[in-house]
């Protein structure tokens, strides 16, 4: 009985504190979500490229014009055309833009990853991986970081996705997201945001290897279905379970994440029910001091 009144004391503590803090500091609410926009230019050749792109984006981007986020990465967005119909789409509620980066002249996609604000940002730094094996070969893999200006509040929000068939890659795109990103930009003094596709299993040991590397931390997740990426997705094939999706950060007196969860937003195609994309979204809300 001692036990149960101390669990309720502990919850109404912590209600009372995200209260607390939202009143006294800007609520914000992250998304972020792998969308599948692969280029349409292949389809004719292989239909692991056919994943009804000109069905989906403007359903996403009517979704997203009616979300209320504030700030949104997302990833797998490689068809230009696609790149241009959601910047267009989107640009009344989330007039600040860091399209997808292709650097130099190469036969490889761009990164794929593209934020979206309501607030203004600045781009501060992009690197490209240049490990990827197999089929990631396709894309520059890279982690961008923006500085997003609140007010007078700043923080700094990197996007990425991962490579999803080399473990070894893996452990290398960790070390540089670390000392290229995470290093010259990381301290006590302002927020840190990290989205994306990291391609690391939640319950691997590989992630704590990735968390460790990268000094930051995940905001526990209640949902009874605690995966972004699950075979009751329409995209995916049967057996599949994982959370790969992240939104971390650092700890530090400036901000306060409070609550995270999963969206798995569908539209009606043909009378049947689809998932908008094979993941599901991330969404974290945080307060900024």
């Amino acid at each position: 009985m001692i036990n149960h009144k101390v669990s309720i004391v502990v919850i109404m503590l912590g209600i009372s504190i995200s209260l607390s803090a939202q009143k006294n500091g800007d609520s914000l609410t992250i998304a972020s979500w792998n969308i599948q926009m692969l280029p349409k230019v292949y389809q004719p050749f292989t239909k692991l490229t056919r994943k009804k792109q000109n069905i989906r984006a403007p359903k996403i981007i009517q979704y997203l014009n009616a979300a209320e986020f504030d700030l949104i990465v997302l990833q797998e967005v490689f068809d230009r055309s696609i790149q241009k119909e959601i910047s267009k789409g989107l640009i009344v509620n989330y007039p600040y833009q860091q399209m997808p980066i292709k650097e130099g002249f190469t036969w490889k996609l761009s990164s794929g990853v593209m934020i979206l604000s309501k607030h203004p940002i600045k781009f501060l730094k992009n690197v490209i991986f240049n490990t990827s094996k197999k089929s990631d070969k396709a894309a520059q893999k890279s982690c961008v970081l923006v500085q997003v200006e609140i007010g007078s509040k700043t923080l700094l929000l990197g996007g990425t996705h991962l490579d999803s068939k080399s473990q070894e890659s893996r452990y290398l795109q960790y070390e540089m997201t670390k000392s290229e990103i995470l290093n010259p930009y990381l301290n006590d003094s302002i927020p840190l945001y990290l989205a994306g596709d990291f391609n690391t299993s939640n319950n691997h040991e590989d992630y704590k290897k990735m968390t460790h590397e990268f000094g930051l931390t995940s905001f526990s997740l209640d949902d009874d279905r605690p995966y972004t990426y699950d075979e009751y997705n329409t995209w995916n094939e049967s057996g599949v379970r994982s959370w790969i999706d992240f939104i971390f950060y650092n700890e530090n007196p400036y901000h306060q994440p409070f609550k995270q969860y999963i969206l798995r937003p569908t539209l009606s195609f043909k009378g049947s029910k689809m998932d908008m994309a094979d993941h599901y979204q991330i969404v974290l809300e945080t307060v900024i001091y």
